[in-house]
């Protein structure tokens, strides 16, 4: 059996198309040919009690003017012979059959008893293939001299109900005749109505991967559909800027790597040359080590970049202290700081909910770049505070500054505009990172700078209730 879901959107159209018509044909089909039913039974109905009351009103009108009261009778028949469709049979008031009609057919005992006003029953024939339906019914006729005489009289119906039998035939058949041409029909507009939906098909098969620039809602489009292209163009927007991002991160990390793996192969290649003293050793395994950390930490960053890229980083969120998270960052980075006399301060104690060792990352990384980039004698502030909803945590440095033209791309990965920021430790995946975590965290990172007056690096996160 073939499920619904299996069909095609034109085959379930036409279906439903289909099914509705043929509701609403033999709703109206079976109304007429209830009313039409109705109406001719109601028409018997009163002809067979027209019949009675007119056949009374002649053997009253009979009796009265014959002095013989059984005179009535037999004018009475030679009125109904007349009458193709009508037969009747006439009880004396002792019970024997006095006179009855040729077309007589139905027993005698199959007649309702006579009852007050008029009622009647169906009654229905059948000899080999001739069916024959009657009307029946009984009564009694009072003459002047009070005598009480049967008479049971049948109305044959059988015209009329072959006339309903044939209606209900030929109902059926224009029916279903009509419901293969609706369905001919809903075919066909579905068709029609879907022609845009494979046009629009058509032109999303033409886009390649060169073609990401393509868009399709520049044609005139269905409302129905309108929708459908500016989604589909957003779609194919975030592709190419993917894809455009994709292409630049796979050069750049082309290019960041082959550094460091030329160095190494450089320096192994020295050492093969000749015998070296053990202090030559000694430099070019460190060398050596050196660049094996730098590509370590290159890798290791790519790494998350790509898990949160991939919404597989997951998060540990939990409440954290502001001045603890900053004492924790200073006293790591204290030595580091004495070494250049920068002052290390940290301002403001606020509860924040988020994963620890993501925030002490990111934290991290903004204060090591922040004393990579101020001179000795400085001072870089770490400082926290509520601005509406939102927590701000804020890296401040007295150092050199940004240019304008690089403040736009400096979270770009693998970005290093300046001679300064291509030191060896420095992969160009900092600020990258510091985003993502931002991101993560459903926050954002900014940055405002001014040339020989410092930057101000600013993480900002969701404010949450504390519990």
């Amino acid at each position: 059996m073939i499920k619904l879901s299996h069909l095609s959107i034109t085959a379930r159209l036409t279906l439903y198309f289909s099914v509705t018509m043929a509701i609403v044909l033999y709703s109206v089909s079976g109304v007429l040919y209830s009313t039409m039913r109705q109406q001719l039974n109601h028409k018997d109905e009163l002809e067979l009690q027209s019949s009675i009351q007119f056949q009374q009103e002649i053997a009253t009108a009979i009796g009265e003017r014959q002095d013989n009261g059984e005179a009535w009778q037999t004018e009475l028949l030679e009125s109904v012979v007349r009458q193709e469709r009508l037969s009747l049979r006439i009880f004396s008031p002792e019970g024997k059959v006095y006179a009855q009609s040729n077309n007589m057919v139905i027993p005698e005992q199959d007649f309702p008893l006579p009852a007050p006003g008029f009622s009647y029953r169906e009654w229905h024939y059948r000899a080999g293939d001739v069916r024959q339906k009657y009307l029946i019914t009984s009564t009694l006729f009072t003459l002047k001299n009070h005598q009480k005489w049967l008479v049971q009289a049948a109305l044959n119906v059988s015209g009329n109900n072959e006339i309903i039998n044939t209606y209900y035939k030929r109902m059926q058949i224009i029916a279903a005749l009509a419901i293969l041409l609706f369905a001919a029909f809903g075919w066909w507009l579905a068709r029609r109505g879907l022609a845009p939906l494979r046009t629009i098909t058509t032109e999303i098969e033409k886009i390649h991967a060169n073609d990401l620039h393509t868009r399709i809602l520049d044609r005139r489009w269905p409302p129905e559909l309108h929708a459908l292209a500016a989604s589909f163009d957003r779609m194919m927007m975030r592709l190419e800027a993917s894809f455009h991002q994709l292409n630049r991160f796979s050069s750049d990390i082309a290019h960041e790597l082959r550094g460091p793996i030329n160095n190494l192969i450089s320096a192994a290649s020295v050492i093969q040359t000749k015998d070296r003293s053990a202090e030559e050793y000694q430099e070019t395994l460190a060398a050596i080590i050196e660049e094996g950390e730098r590509l370590s930490r290159m890798i290791s960053s790519m790494l998350f970049l790509a898990r949160a890229d991939n919404s597989r980083e997951l998060l540990n969120e939990e409440w954290l202290s502001s001045a603890h998270e900053f004492e924790k960052l200073i006293g790591f980075y204290d030595i580091l700081a004495e070494d250049k006399n920068i002052t290390l301060v940290s301002r403001g104690d606020l509860l924040f909910y988020a994963d620890p060792q993501l925030i002490q990352r990111a934290l991290s990384n903004l204060l090591s770049n922040a004393l990579r980039h101020t001179p000795e004698n400085g001072h870089i502030t770490l400082s926290a505070e509520i601005v509406a909803d939102r927590v701000v945590l804020s890296v401040s440095d007295g150092g050199e500054g940004i240019n304008p033209e690089h403040l736009p791309l400096i979270f770009d990965r693998f970005f290093r505009g300046e001679a300064s920021r291509s030191a060896t430790e420095n992969t160009g995946l900092g600020l990258a990172i510091v985003k993502t975590i931002a991101e993560l965290h459903g926050g954002k990172i900014s940055v405002v700078s001014e040339r020989g007056r410092g930057s101000t690096f600013t993480l900002t996160l969701l404010l949450r209730e504390a519990v």
